[in-house]
Order: C-alpha cells, then sequence, then structure tokens
C-alpha cells in the first residue's frame, strides 16, 4: 500500500494524455453486475484520494485490510467488463478508466476546497462501520462518487434458444403371417 501515492501520481500526470485516446466501446451498456463493480472501485479510488489528500493514508490501509477480498472480486469483475466491451485493447481502457476516475475525484477535491477533508473523511468510519463486505455494493451506491464514464443499463438479455427435440414416431406394420 506504501506503492499507493506513487501510482496515483502516475495516474494523474498520465490521465489527461490516455482520456484522449480511449477506445469506443463495442457495447457500452452495463449489467447490474458491471455496475456493483464500477461502484466498488469508484469507491475504493475516492477512498485512496481522500487518503492522500487528507493524510488519512493509515484508514485507507484499514479499509483494504479488511474489505480485500470483496475489492479483490469486484475488480475481476470490472476486468471482465473491460474484455467483453473493449477486446484485446481491454487492458488500455481498464487503466485509461483508473486515471480517469482519479483524475475526476482528485478534481472534485480540488474544487471542494478545504470542505473536501472535513467531510470526506467520515466516509472511512461510515465504510468501517459496516458489518461485512456484502454490504459494500449498497454503501457504494448509496455515496455521489464521481465517475469518468456514464452508464446505461444493458436490456435484459433474449431468452436463450432451446434446440428443439425432434422424435420421429415410425409405426411398425405386424409382419403377416
Amino acid at each position: 500500500m506504501r506503492l499507493m501515492p506513487t501510482i496515483l501520481a502516475a495516474c494523474l500526470l498520465a490521465g489527461p494524455a490516455m482520456a484522449r485516446t480511449v477506445a469506443k466501446p463495442v457495447d457500452p451498456c452495463t449489467h447490474p453486475e458491471d455496475r456493483t463493480a464500477f461502484d466498488i472501485e469508484g469507491l475504493k479510488s475516492e477512498l485512496m484520494v481522500t487518503a492522500l489528500a487528507c493524510k488519512q493514508q493509515d484508514k485507507y490501509n484499514q479499509f483494504m485490510h479488511a474489505y480485500q477480498p470483496d475489492v479483490a472480486r469486484e475488480e475481476k469483475d470490472l476486468g471482465l467488463y473491460f474484455k467483453r466491451v473493449y477486446g484485446r485493447q481491454y487492458q488500455k481502457a481498464y487503466d485509461d478508466y483508473i486515471s480517469n476516475l482519479a483524475n475526476v475525484q482528485e478534481q472534485d477535491g480540488l474544487k471542494a476546497g478545504s470542505v473536501f477533508c472535513d467531510n470526506l473523511p467520515n466516509m472511512f468510519d461510515e465504510v468501517m462501520s459496516l458489518h461485512s463486505g456484502a454490504e459494500l455494493p449498497d454503501y457504494a451506491q448509496s455515496q455521489e462518487i464521481a465517475q469518468p464514464i456514464t452508464f446505461s443499463t444493458c436490456a435484459a438479455e433474449p431468452p436463450k434458444a432451446t434446440r428443439a427435440v425432434h422424435v420421429r414416431h415410425t409405426t411398425h406394420k405386424p409382419k403377416s403371417a
């Protein structure tokens, strides 16, 4: 976790350049599980930006220690979304998203000024008061967390076609004696 300031700094510096090169998605809609993954990634990023800006790194480390399996599962789902939508360019699109997410959240913090560090550290207390990682998605969704993209919900998937089974009925004539 000690590399986080370096990684965030690199993302913030590289983000504007990368934002211009984001590939257009083939299928930009999100399914509910995709949206949960985006919400959790947004929460994690918001907490990281808050930790760095407000000198709350210990609280961020506590959050990651407590919720690592849940966050890792959602990151995996987020990666699957980017693979599905961007194909072979998924890693670049994923990296661009992460950089742009940190940039958007950091810009919101700068706009808020000193109020940012007065209000957002409370989020650490709120998230650490959850009873389990199963509550993280609802908590993340309830927060107004900045995202660099807009979401549209995918239409329900059409029912899978089932293969009809044809039974051939034959009649057997009794043999004449």
